[in-house]
């Protein structure tokens, strides 16, 4: 990514990087290329210069070369370097587009297409190096994410027409699901503060939903619109989401439906949203999966239903101005502000 006033720890950069915390240790001891700034603790932090140099080197390593080798080369010279090794291409500068999660087919940015490329020749680590690489050109985690889901719907069709195995689509969801992880507890966003008199969202996915890269872009956009965001993940039960609204009163709480391959459970846990968790606070349902069941008519009050996302910042906003409202009120205002 290019240079933020951002700070990774040594575990976040791991993660990333895919190299353990020891390794990074070990490099830092024996190569001068590798010196964090460290905290009044002690504690290693890590520039997303840094992020893009681990990057260039891992990739020098995937080529043969020795890491003494490498290291010699000196730091400016290798961040020279992998600045070049980056610019796979003139990638297109993507902007968040103003239909958040619309639903409609978007143009891929450039360098995505040798990630597709190397799915369908089923080399995963490829087609990972250059997930990777499109991160480190990124302007902000936003228009990572953005382009990030993007790819994922191409890969999901490419999938079923048999074009990517299973396997492969697994992997880079796996990774991508670990980068976007990383992002949400390293990136704040460019407007919100640590200030905990921020409102509260809870993002959560339906019980048995496994699906939640989209609502870990949305959990993105929440901070950086200023919102202290809590994400309970994937397949959170009802009755946990219930409890921890008890405990904290979120001004929000965001549940996301991906598939609908099990309808009645759906429903069932939707109508315990209802019940146990919109007396707490309102919720906005969103996700594909919502679109089987928008045809029936059920009585779930307190739940927002989005065909999209589209109009999430409207949301957001208006939970910020009327924070102090009852979950009650809040939910009929959300309500007549959408006309639903």
């Amino acid at each position: 990514m290019k240079e933020e006033k951002k700070h990774l720890t040594i575990q976040e950069l791991a993660g990333i990087v895919g190299v353990s915390t020891s390794a990074l240790r070990a490099w830092e001891r024996r190569y001068s290329i590798f010196s964090p700034e460290r905290t009044t603790g002690g504690h290693r932090l890590y520039t997303q210069e840094d992020l893009k140099l681990f990057w260039f080197v891992m990739h020098l390593r995937g080529k043969g070369n020795d890491l003494k080798q490498i290291a010699n080369q000196g730091r400016e010279d290798l961040l020279k370097q992998a600045s070049a090794f980056f610019d796979l291409s003139a990638p297109q500068k993507h902007e968040p587009s103003v239909e958040l999660l619309a639903q409609e087919k978007k143009q891929l940015p450039v360098p995505f297409h040798s990630i597709l490329d190397a799915l369908k020749k089923d080399d995963v680590e490829a087609a990972i190096r250059a997930l990777e690489q499109v991160y480190a050109l990124s302007d902000s985690a936003l228009s990572f994410a953005d382009s990030a889901l993007d790819l994922m719907v191409e890969v999901g069709e490419h999938w079923h027409q048999g074009a990517i195995t299973v396997a492969a689509e697994h992997a880079l969801t796996a990774r991508l699901k670990h980068m976007l992880l990383g992002l949400f507890y390293l990136n704040n966003g460019e407007s919100a503060s640590p200030d905990k008199a921020q409102p509260l969202v809870v993002c959560a996915t339906l019980p048995h939903e496994l699906h939640e890269l989209g609502l870990l872009r949305v959990a993105l956009y929440l901070k950086h619109w200023g919102f202290r965001v809590t994400y309970l993940g994937a397949n959170t039960p009802i009755v946990d989401v219930e409890e921890y609204c008890m405990r904290r009163k979120p001004t929000l709480v965001v549940v996301s439906c991906a598939s609908s391959l099990n309808i009645t459970s759906m429903i069932h846990s939707l109508q315990k949203l209802s019940v146990l968790v919109a007396p707490h606070s309102p919720v906005v349902v969103g996700g594909s999966g919502i679109k089987a069941i928008e045809n029936q008519k059920l009585d779930l009050k307190g739940l927002v239903f989005l065909k999209n996302l589209s109009n999430l910042e409207q949301i957001a906003h208006e939970c910020k101005q009327n924070q102090n409202l009852s979950a009650e009120d809040l939910h009929k205002h959300l309500a007549l502000k959408l006309g639903q």
